[in-house]
């Protein structure tokens, strides 16, 4: 927090750790300290605090400066805080460390254009408002792209003209939003119809909101375009069935929809929480100004856990999608972090064995590996019906062995029977990518099942070479 004057009046560890100062060292300073001696000849500091006085919220990008004269990239977001009556009381000011996204920028943009040749549109997605009920509350562009709606057209009119006939007729629409208010959170993936008719294959994330007295207000919903890598998946198995002499090529193929795929996740869960994250942590601190007010403490302390409750739940969506952890730390924390949430989504308790000396390993070979645990894990949920799950992780030789074991129903043995592309097809396509990104970095997937064990092991040289 900043006073009216620009002068620091609250310091957090992430200031600290980011700048380099302590509380003691800066509260009271103007804030214009951080910034660079041509900055701070033009007055950048006291523009941007006057922009956010008049405006109410500004958004700025460039270099700043730590205590020990070191620079680094930042994005920065000043907003106004006002009482009641709209009098300034100070600003609240987020600072994010850019530096390494900055010194990336131009790899990613060499490499987006490749990623959008392969799978256009695998990216793009929409968000957007319902009421309790299920009316269309707003519409965001990607909605607008997506499913053919001007705002005007849609907002007001219930979400289930986006679903088949077959499924309106089910009562599929009332039942998801059933379904998210009842246990928090709601995903599917099916078909959905965009204005003119036709119809597109639809990845959905429906949220309730509630407001402070925990009253539901309506909910959010998140829409991805899956279509074209649906289709490219099943061009990929009807090429395989035709052509065994294109192997190579359709091996390339799976490896790019999966890197998209990785990097959809990685893109839409760092917007997700960049724009939802920033809001609610500046509404958290308008709300900690009341406590003193004459407003209640209980009234604060309930405002501030639903707000926690909320920032919550969008890091665990952030997480879900692309883990920062498994970057910063790798498997030997980021396994145990995904295993205690999906116990808590889905009821499955597991268990986890790994040598306390196990060392981290290439990036590439610790990603593949934490995606066939992802996925190995879906298929326990939806089709095996076991209530435990163990998973083991440990060195052999020169290579590193996950196993993914459950105690359910088992695999039919007609499945078991056929080839090893036949038999990931039946489980998914998303473990025949696994595999296939496997024996791209020199690993392997198997499969043994009896009649009440399954076993998963995915195999991988500890040194793997680089993806192509």
């Amino acid at each position: 927090m900043l006073d009216r004057e620009g002068r620091v009046a609250t310091w957090n560890l992430g200031a600290q750790r980011a700048k380099g100062y302590k509380a003691s060292e800066i509260i009271g300073l103007h804030f214009s300290l951080f910034y660079t001696e041509e900055d701070r000849r033009a007055g950048r500091a006291e523009k941007l605090l006057k922009i956010a006085t008049e405006q109410g919220r500004v958004s700025d990008e460039g270099w700043r400066v730590r205590k020990d004269g070191t620079v680094f990239w930042a994005s920065v977001t000043i907003t106004a805080i006002r009482d009641d009556q709209g009098n300034l009381l100070g600003f609240g000011k987020v600072t994010r460390d850019l530096s390494e996204r900055k010194q990336r920028e131009e790899s990613l943009r060499r490499s987006e254009e490749r990623f959008r040749l392969l799978v256009s549109g695998v990216q793009d997605y929409a968000i957007f408002m319902l009421d309790e009920k299920g009316h269309v509350a707003s519409w965001n562009d990607g909605a607008e792209r997506i499913k053919g709606y001007l705002p005007e057209e849609i907002i007001g009119e219930h979400f289930s003209r986006f679903y088949p006939e077959e499924d309106i007729r089910s009562g599929k629409p009332a039942w998801e939003l059933n379904v998210a208010e009842t246990e928090g959170r709601f995903e599917d993936e099916g078909w959905r119809l965009r204005k003119d008719g036709t119809r597109f294959w639809a990845n959905v994330i429906i949220t309730p909101v509630h407001n402070d007295s925990g009253k539901l207000l309506g909910f959010s919903k998140v829409t991805r375009d899956f279509t074209e890598r649906l289709l490219a998946r099943k061009a990929l198995e009807e090429s395989q069935a035709r052509l065994k002499e294109s192997e190579k090529n359709l091996r390339e193929l799976t490896l790019h929809l999966i890197r998209t795929q990785d990097e959809e996740r990685k893109k839409i869960g760092r917007e997700i929480h960049d724009s939802l994250g920033q809001y609610l942590a500046a509404l958290k601190m308008k709300l900690e100004l009341l406590e003193t007010t004459p407003a209640t403490t209980d009234e604060v302390a309930a405002c501030s856990k639903l707000l926690d409750d909320c920032m919550r739940e969008v890091r665990t969506i952030s997480y879900l999608l692309y883990p920062p952890m498994l970057d910063e730390v790798g498997l030997k924390s980021a396994i145990p972090w995904y295993l205690k949430g999906f116990t808590s989504r889905s009821g499955i308790e597991t268990k986890f064995e790994m040598p306390e000396d196990f060392t981290r390993m290439n990036r590439d070979a610790e990603l593949v590996l934490f995606r066939v645990l992802q996925e190995s894990l879906t298929n326990v949920q939806r089709h095996s019906k076991s209530k435990t799950a163990e998973i083991e992780l440990y060195s052999f030789g020169d290579s590193v062995i996950l196993k993914v074991i459950d105690y359910g129903k088992g695999v039919p043995p007609s499945v078991l029977e056929q080839g090893q592309h036949d038999w990931l097809g039946s489980l998914g396509v998303g473990l025949r990518g696994m595999s296939e990104r496997l024996r791209q970095l020199g690993g392997s997937l198997t499969l043994s099942s009896g009649e009440r064990r399954t076993e998963i092991t995915a195999q991988i040289p500890r040194i793997p070479s680089k993806l192509e």
